[in-house]
């Protein structure tokens, strides 16, 4: 049942960017490009709502698949004379070998600035263990996360972003957590609002552990696409571990759909 939902999920996200009558792509590339670099930025100050559906096709060392439903809201404000970026992201597992429910809440908050080459920012993230049992840390954790974004070249941006997680908080019994997320940015705008880019892909060492604890690696399809009155961004997305470890996902397929909201 999992996977026809994952695969249904991939046909409407290509169904909205070429064969439905209600999706035209933007009128005027250059809009809908720009668009398209934001959307994959996590550093651009665009107001977003993500629903997405991660499927892990396989496990390394585990012979399970897995699923969650995942909603990530980006909401850019200005403080004073500083612009911020707030990202939250809320993953519930339909179904992993650890059971359902909801998984640990993932946020952050990014001070941004401009430059003649792009944009940079520095901030701090954290989780909220509200996670389900086996599904969660137990712990609270923050730590400095920063990065930037270089797009002086028009044909193609990168950069890259980094967040850290500390434990400072919870179960006394859970291990503690020290977590830095590496996460490259790079995506080609292929014209009229479609983009290739590296969607998720992290590299995440454990320094509790001294090791790398996953060498997540994909690329992204999207287009903008004009829907109903408004800016949307369906995606899809494969990506591959290289990290052989016990119980680390190997193969994950995501799509999803996010409504652009530009200032």
């Amino acid at each position: 049942m999992t996977r026809r939902r994952s695969l249904s999920a991939c046909f409407v996200a290509f169904a909205l960017t070429g064969t439905s009558p209600l999706a035209t792509a933007q009128p005027g590339g250059v809009d809908a490009d720009k668009l398209a670099a934001q959307a994959t930025d996590p550093t651009a100050q665009l107001m977003s709502f993500q629903l997405s559906d991660w499927y892990t096709a396989s496990h390394h060392g585990i012979d399970d698949t897995a699923n969650q439903v995942v909603l990530r809201a980006v909401l850019p404000f200005d403080l004073g004379q500083t612009r911020h970026i707030f990202r939250v992201t809320q993953p519930y597992a339909t179904s992993s070998p650890a059971g359902r429910g909801l998984v640990d809440t993932t946020v952050f908050d990014l001070v941004v600035f401009d430059q003649p080459w792009g944009r940079w920012g520095l901030g701090v993230a954290g989780t909220l263990p509200t996670g389900a049992s086996g599904l969660s840390t137990d712990k609270w954790t923050a730590g400095p996360a920063g990065g930037f974004v270089n797009s002086s070249n028009k044909a193609f941006n990168w950069g890259v972003f980094v967040q850290s997680f500390f434990s400072f908080a919870g179960a006394r019994s859970a291990p503690d957590v020290g977590i830095v997320n590496v996460q490259p940015i790079f995506s080609v705008p292929l014209g009229n609002g479609r983009s290739l880019s590296l969607g998720n892909s992290a590299f995440v060492y454990d320094i509790e552990r001294s090791r790398w604890a996953s060498l997540l690696l994909g690329v992204n399809y999207g287009q903008v696409v004009t829907w109903a009155g408004h800016k949307w961004r369906p995606n899809v997305e494969l990506d591959y571990d290289f990290r052989d470890l016990f119980g680390n996902q190997r193969w994950v397929v995501r799509a999803g759909i996010s409504l652009l909201l530009p200032r």
